[in-house]
């Protein structure tokens, strides 16, 4: 996006982005001669980088890395690295936003990858066994016992999954809809990307680049690479809130465009549910307006 004028810029490292970024909020003001004051009108744009929550508990805060415009003039930042965590990675996070116009960009987005880490050995042991005997059975040079098999191995993985659900349960990491899923719903290729990414060897999301724009009341998505559970996945970015799902374990919806009651547009990129307990939104910038109004008597 084309930046006018000299933006701000400031660059922060992992250690200095353990703390929320502080945000000016409400209308930015200026002492005048003769005792009046100078303040930004209207709703200003804004972009941050990325927001986790999991049972509706910020654990990634949208402030991490975020910007807003207040008056109106061009703000940048940038992250190299998002805070240690065990549901989300990503390598640098940009952030930009002046009157009319923002953009987010996260690179190297994974979800899922410590998942399971810190689960005790004497469940994810048994879980890896009961992954290989499924992966064997989903192997298509032996497709022709892939149904005799299957009906030994799924009951037994689903009663580890019912483990690792009540284990969690009481937990920060609430794991209980991994009890509730139906694994006959998923597809071979689902199943097997499923006991990969409960190995640790797959992520549940993973993407090369994930990018939004707006400009005015329009916006723009672009992601590069997307794979759930280790697979492609085939979503129009260019279709506002293109959604796909896999059955009771994620929704993914791309371009999502809301028009907001302030009058202002956002668009977030990538927005992720998993199991009904994690919410994640990747590059959300929104866009708005803000003028210069003068109060002589204030």
């Amino acid at each position: 996006m084309k930046m006018k004028g000299n933006p701000m810029k400031k660059t922060r490292t992992l250690a200095s982005a353990a703390g929320a970024l502080a945000l000016v909020t409400g209308a930015a003001s200026l002492t005048l001669l003769g005792g009046g004051t100078a303040s930004a009108a209207g709703s200003p744009s804004s972009a941050f980088g990325i927001e986790l929550l999991l049972a509706d508990n910020a654990v990634l805060a949208a402030d991490t890395i975020a910007v807003e415009s207040t008056d109106g003039k061009p703000v940048t930042d940038s992250l190299v690295a998002l805070p240690d965590n065990p549901l989300v990675s990503g390598g640098i996070v940009n952030v930009s936003a002046e009157n009319g116009e923002a953009s987010s960009s996260v690179t190297d987005l994974g979800v899922g990858d410590g998942l399971l880490a810190q689960l005790p050995a004497e469940l994810t042991g048994p879980l890896g066994d009961a992954c290989d005997q499924l992966s064997a059975g989903l192997d298509p040079v032996t497709g022709a016992i892939n149904d005799a098999l299957l009906e030994q191995v799924l009951p037994g993985l689903s009663g580890l999954l019912d483990q690792i659900a009540d284990s969690t349960a009481d937990t920060p990491l609430d794991l209980s809809l991994l009890g509730a899923l139906d694994l006959s719903e998923l597809t071979d290729l689902q199943l097997n990307g499923l006991c990969e990414v409960l190995a640790g060897d797959a992520q549940v999301i993973g993407a090369d680049a994930v990018i939004a724009e707006c400009n005015g009341d329009t916006g723009t998505t672009t992601i590069t690479d997307l794979t759930a559970l280790g697979l492609p996945v085939d979503i129009d970015v260019d279709e506002p809130n293109a959604s796909i799902e896999i059955p009771g374990l994620l929704t993914i919806t791309a371009n999502r465009q809301t028009d907001n009651a302030d009058g202002t547009f956002t668009v977030d990129a990538l927005y992720v549910e998993l199991l009904g307990e994690v919410q994640l939104t990747v590059a959300s910038a929104t866009c708005g307006e803000v003028t210069g109004d003068t109060d002589p008597e204030g």
